[in-house]
């Protein structure tokens, strides 16, 4: 038998955490038990079955210790796999336009102006639709609209791939889903009416740049006018409609951190029930603002346990989860189509046209150029250092984008960091904790 790659130890108020992060199982040690079990793994695991026989049997039930035969991991590679090769959900991202109504300073994408998606791109998109939707083995397909922002042409380039999707997803018995990843500025009564009238729901991801002052210095409709007040209205408009769910981004950076709880207070009286229910508020670090020091870091996790003491989900930003819940890009059945038919994978690199994997043809179908998606498939588990890793099973060496870019060069995304990699089980482990709680209750 032999001590598992996954586990992980931990203090954890006044115990110590024992994790397993392919099972993302916790137990918690007295200190006895605890210099019991770092003897048996400086000796030999072995040992511990002579010294603490039950120990030894709860620590296999539970694979913190496995037979030495075991290949783990082969068995994240079969598990990432299965995840992957799913072919019964199908994702696919549109970008109706790479145009945007605001142009924010960290923004990574070229910005098209007057750049739309014309009637036969549509009309392309709606066959693929039909034709995906046909597939035996298809249970969901997913449409997110992305961009540039989604809304500027949301009747003449949105609306109609909704109306087809409903029609023909309802007609072949498959269920469906629609999301948005939008400024939030354009929500008006059109388009929540649109949603209602229709019966249908949404789930839009919102992006706010900090609190008030700071988010209008970086999203302005003019020199004189911020958006954030805008954005906020919108935001409760949607919220008390039940026709949507909110994921509140908020991009942060050290120096806006610390006003981030203030967002609390424009939120707070929207019932507890409704909160819980319809809005999650994530955190995400300006990734021109990223340093190795921790200042902010420490500033968003007094803001996120502030957020949890109001009653709000957050979604933790040290809490991956990459092979059960692999990104869109590294699943087979994904796809993002750009207003122009050209298809790209990853939607968090620049949408030109040098840079596309693939294109839409009128009849709908997608051509994946130089065997692309079948080396994407194929680009995650060769990285070196995942190969010995502690949490591989929760980050799986970041994702297939991260793969083929450094293909050939030994990496981590978390830059070979073990208190970063720490810090990633911890969070797990107050999540399990939290969990049980609310479970008690």
């Amino acid at each position: 038998m032999k001590y598992s790659q996954f586990n992980s130890t931990l203090p954890y108020e006044g115990k110590t955490a024992l994790f397993n992060s392919f099972n993302q199982q916790v137990i918690f040690l007295e200190n006895e038990l605890h210099d019991i079990l770092k003897a048996a793994i400086h000796e030999g695991i072995g040992g511990l079955e002579q010294v603490h026989p039950e120990f030894y049997s709860y620590l296999i039930e539970n694979s913190f210790i496995v037979d030495s035969n075991v290949d783990e991991i082969d068995k994240v590679r079969k598990l990432s796999k299965e995840v992957d090769e799913d072919e019964s959900k199908y994702i696919l991202t549109i970008n109706p336009t790479m145009n945007c109504n605001f142009k924010c300073y960290y923004c990574y994408e070229t910005h098209v102006k007057d750049s739309k998606m014309d009637g036969i791109r549509v009309e392309a998109i709606n066959k693929f639709i039909t034709q995906t939707l046909s597939r035996e083995k298809m249970e969901h397909f997913s449409v997110s609209f992305f961009g540039g922002e989604p809304l500027l042409y949301f009747k003449k380039n949105v609306i109609p791939i909704i109306d087809h999707l409903k029609v023909e997803s309802e007609r072949k018995e498959k269920k469906f889903a629609i999301t948005f990843t939008t400024n939030g500025f354009l929500v008006n009564d059109d388009f929540i009416n649109y949603f209602r009238n229709n019966n249908l729901h949404a789930t839009l991801q919102i992006t706010l740049d900090g609190y008030r002052e700071e988010h209008d210095k970086v999203r302005f409709v003019s020199k004189t006018k911020g958006s954030y007040d805008e954005i906020v209205k919108n935001i409760r408009t949607l919220l008390l409609s039940e026709n949507f769910y909110v994921i509140l981004r908020v991009n942060f950076t050290e120096k806006n951190i610390q006003s981030c709880l203030k967002i609390v207070d424009d939120f707070i009286d929207i019932p507890k029930e409704i909160r819980d229910q319809k809005l999650v508020v994530d955190y995400h670090r300006v990734w021109q603002d990223y340093k190795t020091d921790d200042t902010a870091n420490i500033g968003l996790d007094a803001t996120e346990d502030k957020l949890k003491e109001h009653g709000f989900n957050t979604g933790g930003m040290y809490s991956p989860d990459n092979v059960k819940n692999s990104c869109y890009a590294d699943k087979r059945n994904s796809a993002t189509i750009n207003y122009n038919g050209d298809v790209f994978k990853c939607t968090a690199r620049d949408f030109l046209t040098k840079n596309r994997v693939g294109y839409l043809t009128d009849a709908g179908e997608l051509v994946w150029e130089n065997d692309h998606l079948n080396v994407r498939m194929e680009a995650k588990m060769k990285n070196k250092p995942c190969q010995t890793c502690r949490i591989m099973p929760l980050c799986n060496g970041g994702c297939s984008q991260h793969a083929i870019e450094n293909a050939g060069y030994d990496y981590c995304v978390y830059q070979g960091d073990e208190n970063e990699k720490s810090r990633v089980v911890l969070t797990k482990i107050e999540e399990i904790v939290q969990k049980t709680a609310r479970a008690a209750n």
